[in-house]
């Protein structure tokens, strides 16, 4: 938006090949060559070139892309993809560190026979309780006393005299011991019948038999107090009835327990001398029994029962625990865990598990795709963001293979816990630089669709025993990654570390959560590791994707954010050839930066993008910085030399040389298309309307145009509207708001007449906006000061200002 460049005769003039010298005073054109020559391209940039080409169209080839992902799928996600462990006998000195590839259910004998055993112990030993007994006793004591009382009787009247030829009388002690079954010494014989074998002395031993009886007499009390902490099981008979008795006390032991039992209950009762009392005692002792008796075969039966329903115990190996360590020797457990492996790996089996892990991939891919025909970006077919994004997950999946692997040698060589849990070092993996990443390169909405496949494929590769837990952190800590990279809007170099603690600290939130679920089962050390992995893997994660994304920039041609705030540093060289060469071109684009950033924001299109391509949309003015009027001495404008074709061409050739500039500094896309899209093709209307005036023949318009092609983006649309209201805003003799707001409304007006903005798809609402946005900015550039008392700076310029002609003349030469 300037005017322009050289004379004919000058050396500037000569270059551009157009215009030679003719005649005296006269110039005469010719067709139109190269501005400058391009080396010839060497061997090893064809080559570069074909390779370039030719990896760009693989990139096309969607169906080969799948492909890929599939086999990296199923082969990362294979349990075992390395092939089986090897067998080793009980016995046998591992050679190497052997991991559970899967969740592992290996039958424990020795927590078996263990577990038997305490069920066996849990079951209280069974002791019959014969209530019966005293009855038999008490009908056995009955009959005694009924014969007794008979044989007082017959001593009465055996006291008369006895019948002729009868027979002598029988003993009465005979008859007592033929008649009963209970043994009865003539001691006690006589003291029955001392007491003329009373019904009182009847029930009193009678009940005597019962109240023993009930509470249980037992042969050896020792042994039945070896049961005293847990009780035994009474079962009583002949009900059958079944009860537990913890106080083991109250049973009598005998004969010495029921013996003073009986002494004490007969002394109560009074009527008896001392000798009577132990006569009736030790007649008590004979004729009881123990009825307490230790049912040895039912209690067996009971523990061999107890025993056979504890099972085979089977002992889980979670998935990456090591199983045994190189140099140790492998035990029974080892053995048939390694046993199990090997069975696992049979062919069937792998054949379904691979033909499941394809089977999951190949939903992905299709929710990928219809995930991404909803996001698809302008600048690439869905074919190609989907076989990029392929290549991403396929390539991620590999990577994080490798992590597992390396996790597994870590967690086999060191054998201090907790530092020996693979489940820690799991935590490490950088799970979320798959979001970070594919969020640098593509935005939050195709980043969100990749963690979501990433993180169910990342399920699959921890196993059946830890498959939603790996779900749950994954998917977590990438939501953070993303969520961070979408606050902090890449205003900084240091975003993917930002992004990256982010995603550690959420990680960190989800390891206690999980330990919480879990019961926090490895304890307060286990977990302060699994801490320290969790912040770790957000750490690691923001690393690798510092390292990555600019190799994947190349490999897959996109420009991301973390680049375009490189390329803005204005040490670099182009930007400081600008500066130094055309010093005032390099002060343009700076305000040009600054309202374009301004616009974008006030509509939410990229700042970060426009504000880089401003810098370089004028780059081509280098070649030629005495031409634009930005960096012309005042006075001196050699366009007043030549003629108006010849300055519009000089001004339309600094976007073909700004492209070449862009080539061989190997800016990235985005710019080569601001600095081709940043005039669109505007009419030179001062140069135009210069040659009308000097009545030139075959003046053609589109001779005075530029090339385009228009601005294809919102980003592009604004940054034209900045450059030229920029340029335009240099020309305001008296810079007050309301100049400000026509000027605007003027270019503005402009652009949309000439159809410039017919691709960006700004709306009217946003361009309005816009305008709104550069107002303020440039309210605040042109700000007025109070007058210095004394002085008067601006004598010379009002005299410029008066030579310089009309300030619509000027606003509209600088607007073209």
């Amino acid at each position: 938006m300037s005017s322009s460049k050289g004379d004919p005769s000058s050396d500037a003039g000569r270059r551009t090949g157009t215009w030679v010298a003719g005649p005296k005073g006269s110039e005469r054109r010719r067709a139109p060559r190269p501005l400058r020559r391009r080396r010839p391209r060497g061997r090893l940039e064809r080559a570069r070139d074909r390779l370039r080409a030719a990896w760009r169209a693989w990139l096309g080839a969607c169906p080969a892309w799948i492909a890929f992902f599939l086999l990296a799928a199923t082969w990362s996600l294979l349990p075992r993809p390395l092939g089986a462990p090897p067998q080793l006998e009980q016995g046998a000195v591992a050679g190497r560190t052997i991991v559970a590839d899967r969740e592992l259910r290996v039958p424990d004998a020795e927590r078996t026979r263990e577990l038997q055993e305490q069920a066996r112990q849990q079951v209280l030993p069974v002791y019959d309780l014969d209530l019966a007994l005293a009855e038999r006793l008490r009908a056995q004591l009955a009959a005694l006393f009924a014969d007794g009382r008979a044989q007082l009787a017959a001593r009465r009247d055996a006291a008369a005299p006895p019948a002729a030829g009868a027979a002598p009388a029988e003993s009465p002690a005979r008859r007592l011991v033929t008649a009963s079954t209970l043994q009865l010494s003539a001691e006690q014989e006589a003291v029955f019948f001392a007491h003329r074998w009373s019904a009182e002395l009847e029930d009193r031993l009678s009940s005597e038999i019962g109240r023993l009886l009930r509470k249980g007499v037992v042969w050896d009390k020792e042994m039945l107090l070896a049961n005293r902490e847990h009780g035994i099981t009474v079962h009583l008979l002949p009900s059958g009835e079944r009860r537990t008795q913890l106080n083991l006390y109250v049973f009598l032991d005998y004969p010495e327990e029921v013996r003073e039992a009986i002494l004490q209950s007969l002394r109560m009762g009074g009527g008896l001398r001392a000798g009577e009392r132990a006569l009736l005692a030790d007649f008590l002792v004979a004729n009881l029994a123990p009825n307490l008796t230790l049912s040895s075969s039912e209690t067996l039966a009971l523990r061999e029962q107890a025993a056979a329903a504890v099972g085979t115990i089977t002992r889980t190996i979670p998935k990456g625990q090591v199983i045994v360590r190189k140099g140790d020797s492998v035990d029974a457990l080892a053995a048939r865990a390694l046993e199990e492996m090997a069975n696992a790996h049979d062919a069937r089996a792998l054949l379904f598990s691979g033909l499941g892990t394809a089977l999951l991939a190949a939903m992905m891919v299709l929710v990928l795709w219809l995930g991404l025909a909803r996001e698809q970006p302008a600048d690439r077919s869905l074919a190609r963001l989907l076989s990029e994004l392929l290549l991403l997950l396929g390539l991620h999946l590999l990577g994080m293979r490798f992590a597992y692997f390396v996790a597994e040698a870590i967690a086999g060589a060191i054998t201090v816990e907790p530092l020996s849990r693979l489940s820690s070092y799991l935590y490490a993996v950088p799970w979320s630089a798959l979001a970070l990443i594919v969020a640098l390169l593509y935005g939050r909405n195709v980043a969100l669709l990749a963690t979501f496949a990433g993180s169910l494929l990342a399920g699959r590769l921890a196993g059946a025993e830890a498959s939603w837990q790996l779900v749950v952190y994954s998917f977590a800590g990438s939501l953070a990654a993303i969520y961070a990279l979408d606050v902090l809007q890449f205003k900084q170099r240091t975003v993917t570390v930002t992004a990256g603690l982010a995603a550690g600290v959420v990680n960190a939130v989800t390891v206690l959560m999980l330990s919480a679920l879990d019961g926090a089962a490895g304890g307060i050390a286990a977990l302060g590791f699994d801490l320290l992995c969790a912040v770790a893997s957000g750490l690691l994660a923001a690393a690798v994707t510092s390292f990555l994304v600019p190799i994947l920039e190349g490999l897959l041609g996109i420009t991301t954010h973390i680049k375009l705030i490189e390329l803005a540093n204005p040490n670099l060289p182009l930007l400081r050839r600008l500066a130094f060469e055309a010093p005032g071109s390099f002060q343009h684009s700076l305000m040009v930066a600054n309202l374009a950033k301004a616009g974008c924001e006030a509509i939410g299109a990229d700042p970060v993008l426009v504000n880089t391509c401003a810098l370089y949309h004028d780059v081509g003015k280098i070649v030629r910085p005495q031409y634009f009027i930005e960096n012309q001495v005042p006075g001196q404008n050699p366009h007043d030399k030549i003629q108006p074709s010849m300055s519009a061409l000089i001004l339309i050739n600094h976007v073909k040389e700004g492209l070449e500039l862009a080539e061989a500094y190997r800016l990235p896309q985005p710019i080569r298309d601001a600095i081709a899209q940043h005039h669109g093709t505007h009419l030179i209307k001062f140069f135009y309307r210069r040659a009308l005036e000097r009545g030139s023949e075959d003046v053609r318009e589109e001779d005075f145009r530029y090339p385009g092609p228009k601005p294809q983006s919102k980003e592009m649309g604004v940054l034209m509207l900045a450059d030229a209201v920029e340029a335009a805003s240099r020309t305001l003799v008296e810079p007050s708001r309301q100049a400000i707001r026509a000027m605007l409304h003027q270019i503005f007006d402009n652009c949309l007449q000439d159809h410039q903005l017919d691709h960006t798809g700004l709306s009217l609402g946003e361009l309005r906006r816009i305008e709104q946005a550069f107002q303020r900015l440039l309210s605040n550039i042109y700000h007025r000061r109070v007058d210095y008392p004394g002085f008067d700076f601006n004598r010379a310029a009002r005299r410029r200002k008066a030579s310089a002609g009309t300030a619509t003349d000027a606003m509209e030469r600088k607007a073209s």
